[in-house]
Order: C-alpha cells, then structure tokens, then sequence
C-alpha cells in the first residue's frame, strides 16, 4: 500500500491548562502512578500508512508501527511497554523519533546494512578441521576436546588472534562433531587399586570437610559418573571437580591434602593498640565524620586514614577495643588533643 505522508506537523491531544505543551513533555496521571506523555493526534494518512506498517512490515517496523497506534488510542508509556513486552525507556524513544521524523523515524538506522562477520570461510573452515580430527592429529596429548581445550589450540596455532569459548561454540553450530572425540565424560577410569580405593574411603569418612569431599569427588568419577553429575552431587562447580582429578592424577592422595597456607596475622603493639583507644576515646565528628559518635567501620576509616593502622579487620578492632575497655555507645570522652593522636608506629 502507498500513501503519501501529510507534511502538517503533527499535533498533540492537548491536556491540562498550558495548551503549548508538546509530547517531550509529561504530565502526572494519578491513575496511572506515573508520568505520562499525551497521546497523539494522527493525520487520516499517517494513520492509514501505520496500520498498513503494523499489518504488514517487518517485525521491527511493526512493532514501532503499534507504539505510535497505541498512544494515539491514548494508551500510557507504561501500558504500551506492558502490551509489547518492550521497556518503557524504549517506548519514550520511538514516539519522540515519530515525532521528529515521521515514518522515517521509525527504521531501525541499522536496517539494509549488512553485519560484519568476524571470521570468514576460510576461518570457519579451519576450526571445523581441527574439531573434526582427533586431538592426537593435532599434536595433542587427551584424546578428547572440549570447547576450551580447542580455543587454546587454535589460538596456540594462530588460526584466530581471539575468540570467546561462545564464539567457539557457534562456529561449531551444526557441525556432525565425531563422538569418539568430543564425549570426554564417556572416558571413565575405574583403575583404583585397593589400596588407593582405601585411602580414599578413609579420607571421605575422616578428614576435614573440604578434604573429605576432594575424595569424594575422585570416587564418585572412577565410580562412573561423569563431571557434571559429581558436580551435581557434591555442590561443586565442575572446574573444582576437574582441578581434584587433576591434582589426584598427579600427586595421588597426598595431592588432595594441601596443607592450609599458614597465615600471618598482623601484630598490633601496645603503643598501636593505646593509639587506637586514644582515637576512640574522642569525638567522631573532630574527624569529619556526620555524628560525635563511632561506628567501628568509620573508625576504622580514620584509623587508616590518619595512618594508625595499615588495615585491620572489623572483628580486631572490636577485640582491642574490648581489651581496652572502650565502649562505643557511651558517650564520647575528650582525653587528649588531635594533634597527639598519631601513632608513634606509623609517624
């Protein structure tokens, strides 16, 4: 269908009092609870040219098509979001383009332009090769792929500078993927010795949560089950589940033993520690803060602010203010100046 569009400006249903208002304006409707714009007035040609768009155009086009029909009916920006299951942000901007340019305002600027194409034939072709041949062919030592495992190898060989391991997996959309290559969760090895299968039974009944479950995951894979379903059972992710094989592979049980890193806690000295009750002794508000009271992360704000303390955890603080008998809830005291405040450990 053709029609000609009306070169009138279009005009806008005038509400409330100020009749210079225009559609980039909103008003308040109290029955709707939020800011609304005012419907629109259409020629008989723009119209007639909308319906035809709404029936007949594109899906895009369409739906632009029935968000000017809809506020024309006087639907709110809010109601024509819910009818079309677009934001309301959305709605707002195809009126104010109709508004500005017409039906013209109403194609998407990308429509007629074709999408470039990140990788060609050529690429495809060769990413295709690779994960229809075995891993051996390619030099490597699994016998399975993975989609990782094939992003590493052919970013390795220079076939891509980059891809994502979604990328890698739409090229690969379509492709009769060989099984023999691709099933890795079907190589399932059950070679436990009895006295590995011990070990490991000992250590799942025994030892410590995190070690328990690591050997619960090697037993549940030499089992049979694959890595999503060991994942599944123990509430792990299957990277965790493939790093315990993985270090069980390598080092054996005592690879599922990792001793716990020993931690340094920090050592406040007494003069530290008398300098920080000092602080918390005076007023909050001497050190900018909006209430003569402390908070125990505003104080520790200030403690590393005026460099009391490098850092310190909430829980120590509250411990040396406790041992300090310093209570935070009673009323600030006033003991010493500012100035003799600072810490002889930092300067």
């Amino acid at each position: 269908m053709t029609s000609h569009r009306s070169t009138a400006p279009i005009e806008v249903a005038r509400i409330g009092p100020d009749p210079k208002s225009e559609i980039g304006q909103e008003i308040t409707d109290p029955t709707d609870g939020g800011d609304l714009r005012r419907p629109l007035k259409l020629s008989a040609a723009d119209l007639a040219e909308l319906q035809w768009t709404a029936g007949e155009g594109s899906p895009s086009m369409s739906r632009h098509a029935r968000i000017v029909l809809l506020r024309h009916d006087g639907r709110s920006l809010t109601d024509i979001a819910k009818i079309l299951g677009i934001d309301r942000a959305t709605t707002r901007r195809w009126l104010l383009r109709f508004e500005r340019d017409g039906m013209r305002g109403l194609v998407h600027a990308s429509t007629g332009k074709a999408r470039k194409r990140r990788f060609d034939d050529t690429v495809h072709d060769a990413i295709a090769r690779v994960a229809m041949a075995s891993p051996a062919e390619a030099g490597e030592e699994f016998a399975h792929w993975s989609l990782r495992r094939l992003r590493n190898h052919i970013l390795r060989r220079g076939i891509v500078r980059e891809i994502s391991v979604e990328g890698l997996r739409q090229c690969l959309r379509g492709l009769p993927l060989p099984e023999q290559y691709w099933r890795r969760d079907a190589e399932v090895s059950t070679t436990l010795s009895d006295e590995l299968r011990y070990g490991l039974e000992m250590l799942a009944n025994t030892a410590r949560a995190e070690v328990a479950r690591r050997a619960r995951i090697v037993l549940a894979r030499k089992g049979g089950l694959s890595e999503a379903e060991v994942a599944s059972a123990l509430g792990v992710g299957r990277s965790c589940v493939r790093r315990w094989l993985q270090r069980f592979e390598r080092h054996g049980i005592l690879g599922l033993q990792t001793a716990r890193r020993p931690s340094h806690p920090l050592v406040f000295t007494q003069e530290v520690r008398a300098a920080i009750a000092r602080y918390a002794r005076r007023s909050a508000a001497e050190f900018g803060l909006p209430s003569n009271r402390w908070s125990l992360r505003g104080l520790r704000s200030v403690l590393v602010r005026q460099r009391v303390v490098r850092k310190i955890s909430i829980q120590h603080l509250r411990r040396i203010l406790h041992e300090a008998g310093v209570s935070l809830h009673g009323e600030p005291l006033s003991l010493a100046p500012v100035a003799q405040l600072r810490s002889p450990a930092l300067g």
